[in-house]
């Protein structure tokens, strides 16, 4: 079963920032799970051999959840997920439903799965559960309208329905796609009717992804696998040039970052979209990864007119390529938990129309940055006293030394102030612009510094943080691959900026001397 992705019709999208609940089933092959927030590559998740195994995380490339029980019913045949999150299950021929339970997590579970021939994978996320005292119970999801190995030609219609022990929040659907937000959303509803098109798919196997998950974070899954069969007509397109990889790696998930980001631009004075990460000068809008990703592979290519594509991903340059989607625009990202920090990761991409498919394009690889943090150094937190001339050095650290290189943006404001008194970048300016240093002195670069006050309280912070390193230059010199690490941010709205990408400790207050 391959893992694709297409453009679908629905009741109502769902929105870049809405947490999807999702678990994975691909066939074996190579893969990891791994922690979030890691600050050095360990041992990726690698389950057993068996006839089931997978991986189980907090999120996508997060944390991993050790010490969960898998059990595959009917038959009742259990395990444990160990340290990394793996576990392998054997069992008999047959269709299996697997469910994951821990103390004080959400249950989370993948409807029928088949057992026999190729050994499957069943990688699921669980997440915390919302409120103890309500039902931890996995919900079922009925489908009707689209059955296991129908041929589809045209667009079928189709309804699901979840019984579930909660009120059910949203039902999800993907098509021939299980990485990215879903096409099509249905909110607080028990059914939910969805259509595919098959002439926006290639020939083929092809699949629905269907999620379902109740108000207390209980999840379930299934996937419909269908043939599509569409008249072929016409020459098919040529190969996509152009393929270019960005790496992108969060401390937190892309939920928190983005609403932190939106707070703190805005109280900055900053008219950059802080949903948008400028790379290079490529613009990657975070909002089209799932929410609760901190790992995505943003791939894009030259947009082929009338053609749509198909994506491939390995984890070694002989392959083999596993077809992770079929899309209808020019870029995809990849938010597999199979992703991790320091693993190096393959891309291909094809096109196809009517007349069929080009051959793939050459692979372009990237290895994602670990997690990267820093500390506020000094002026020390509370510091009384501080002379203001000469003007005063700020310094941080980072955690680990992440990426090539390493940039940041500061600012300065007076705890009682209307607006900050120093930052940077200056308006119009690129962001990041202290670039592999730690230190800054006030006023050096960035807006007119407002002189410091005697006797004033300050506080000061790195708002944003970046690490990055480029791995493929074409012959002109473009870089076609590359990994950035964005710096952590807090939940803490004691202050008066949240941070949206700064330090672990920030910020700093600082009184000057009177």
């Amino acid at each position: 079963m391959g893992r694709l992705r297409l453009l679908v019709a629905g009741r109502r999208p769902v929105s870049g920032g809405r947490l999807a609940l999702l678990a994975l089933v691909v066939l074996a092959g190579a893969t990891a799970c791994q922690p979030g927030g890691m600050t050095g590559v360990t041992v990726p998740c690698a389950p057993a051999s068996g006839n089931v195994g997978g991986c189980v995380t907090d999120s996508r490339a997060g944390g991993a959840v050790a010490g969960a029980t898998i059990t595959a019913s009917p038959g009742g045949t259990t395990t444990t997920t160990d340290s990394q999150g793996a576990y392998s299950l054997a069992l008999s021929p047959g269709t299996y439903d697997i469910i994951a339970t821990k103390s004080g997590m959400a249950a989370s579970k993948f409807q029928s799965v088949v057992v026999g021939g190729q050994t499957a994978r069943a990688d699921l996320i669980m997440r915390s559960v919302f409120d103890p005292t309500m039902p931890i119970a996995e919900p079922t999801i009925t489908v009707s309208g689209l059955s296991p190995g129908d041929t589809v030609t045209g667009t079928r219609s189709f309804t699901a329905t979840v019984a579930a022990s909660n009120a059910v929040r949203e039902i999800d659907m993907r098509t021939s796609n299980m990485n990215t937000t879903p096409q099509a959303s249905v909110l607080d509803n028990t059914t939910a009717t969805f259509s595919v098109n098959s002439t926006l798919l290639a020939n083929g196997p092809a699949f629905v992804d269907i999620i379902a998950y109740d108000f207390n974070y209980n999840a379930a899954e299934v996937v419909i696998n269908f043939t599509v069969s569409n008249p072929p007509s016409g020459v098919a397109p040529a190969t996509p040039a152009g393929l270019t990889l960005v790496a992108v790696t969060t401390g937190q998930s892309l939920s928190l970052f983005t609403t932190q980001r939106a707070t703190t631009f805005a109280q900055l004075g900053i008219q950059q979209d802080p949903s948008i990460l400028s790379v290079g000068g490529q613009s990657i809008n975070l909002l089209t990864a799932p929410s609760n990703a901190t790992l995505f592979v943003q791939a894009s290519w030259t947009a082929i007119p009338g053609a749509s594509y198909k994506i491939y991903r390995s984890f070694s340059a002989t392959g083999p390529f596993v077809q992770l989607a079929e899309r209808s625009t020019n870029i995809y990202q990849d938010a597999d938990p199979s992703l991790a920090p320091g693993l190096a990761v393959y891309y291909q991409v094809s096109a196809f129309n009517a007349g069929g498919e080009s051959a793939p394009s050459a692979a372009v690889s990237v290895t994602p940055l670990p997690a990267f943090n820093l500390n506020l150094t000094s002026p020390a937190n509370n510091i009384t006293g501080l002379p203001t001339t000469p003007a005063p050095t700020f310094t941080w650290t980072p955690t680990a030394l992440v990426g090539d290189h390493q940039g940041y943006d500061i600012y300065v404001w007076g705890v009682n102030d209307p607006t900050f008194a120093w930052r940077t970048p200056a308006p119009m300016m690129p962001p990041l612009a202290i670039v592999d240093s730690t230190t800054i002195s006030y006023g050096t670069g960035g807006t007119s510094p407002v002189p410091l006050q005697p006797g004033k309280v300050y506080q000061w912070d790195i708002y944003e943080a970046q690490a990055q390193t480029i791995y493929v230059l074409d012959i002109n010199n473009v870089v076609i691959s590359r990994a950035v690490s964005v710096a952590n941010q807090s939940t803490d709205s004691s202050f008066l900026l949240n941070r949206p990408s700064g330090s672990l400790n920030g910020p700093f207050r600082l009184t000057t001397m009177q």
